[in-house]
């Protein structure tokens, strides 16, 4: 069973656990074609929407279900659909010195599982559940097949 020592994840910044910089980018202006190709050479579920004008500054995001809701589902062209059309925004995110506890509070009350993560509005990286749990996993060291199915992803238990 997971042991979640709150007290950690209370005193946790979440920049200690996110994925930084560089993170897999697009432009609002790109296609959805161009994305989920994106997506599949760099084995990522989401793709950032950054500002054309200010490369570091992420105004949406699309993830590989967004994709599957919002283009594929409604017969929209892959190729003629732009990242503007699909991306969630308002873009929710936080920044970096938040505590872990807080962050996963945002991601539940949210319902999202991928939170970009700034620092004065500029994108410093990513942070997904799947962070949060490996996170947990590692601090509590024993072998936990709970957290590991919650994943769902072998290949972070073989590292």
């Amino acid at each position: 069973m997971i042991n979640i020592n709150e007290k950690e994840a209370e005193t946790t910044l979440i920049d200690t656990i996110m994925t930084p910089l560089p993170l897999v980018v697009a432009n609002s202006s790109d296609s959805i074609f161009v994305i989920s190709n994106l997506m599949k050479e760099r084995k990522v579920g989401s793709i950032i929407i950054i500002n054309q004008y200010n490369q570091n500054y992420p105004i949406g995001i699309i993830t590989e279900r967004d994709i599957v809701r919002r283009v594929i589902s409604d017969n929209k062209d892959p190729k003629h659909t732009k990242a503007m059309e699909v991306m969630s925004t308002p873009l929710i995110t936080t920044e970096t010195n938040t505590y872990v506890s807080d962050v996963s509070v945002k991601m539940v009350n949210n319902k999202i599982r991928r939170l970009p993560v700034v620092k004065s509005k500029t994108l410093s990286g990513i942070v997904t559940i799947t962070d949060i749990i490996k996170y947990f996993h590692e601090k509590n060291k024993e072998n936990d097949y709970l957290s590991k199915a919650m994943i769902r992803y072998g290949k972070y238990w073989e590292e």
